[in-house]
């Protein structure tokens, strides 16, 4: 088995109905997953999540912060989200390797990007891996 598919079915058929045939498809759920969870909305670990969803409904400031972190930036700098959402990626997904996370804001369109990658292995072979997260706020 690869990975599981989210959000899972409850059938009787249960490993049939949710297996996925791509470590990748299962990596991807998971990750939006990840981004689109405000801290404490899992009961069992309340810092599963990302942080950002707990204040997206707040105004940014004129350098587009927002509780003291920046909205923009690269997950290498620690004032910013992006590194929030990639140690948040480093501690659940741990399939997915060498982490980078890069976040842009539009504040005129109040839309955020957010781009993962990193790699992952399948079938004793290292991949490449890459995803776009596009949503909008407030």
């Amino acid at each position: 088995m690869n990975g599981l598919r989210i959000p899972i079915k409850m059938a009787g058929r249960f490993m049939h109905e949710n297996e996925t045939k791509k470590i990748k498809t299962s990596i991807d759920d998971f990750i939006e997953l990840i981004v689109f969870s405000a801290h404490g909305s899992f009961k069992a670990d309340y810092y599963f999540g990302f942080v950002f969803q707990n204040t997206k409904f707040q105004n940014s400031d004129e350098g587009n912060h927002i509780e003291d972190l920046k909205i923009n930036g690269i997950s290498v700098n620690r004032n910013n989200y992006a590194y929030e959402l990639k140690l948040a990626i480093e501690d659940y997904e741990t399939r997915l390797k060498n982490v980078q996370v890069a976040i842009a804001y539009d504040p005129e369109k109040k839309r955020v990007s957010i781009d993962v990658s990193g790699w992952y292995e399948e079938d004793y072979v290292e991949k490449d891996y890459n995803k776009n997260i596009t949503f909008y706020i407030w």
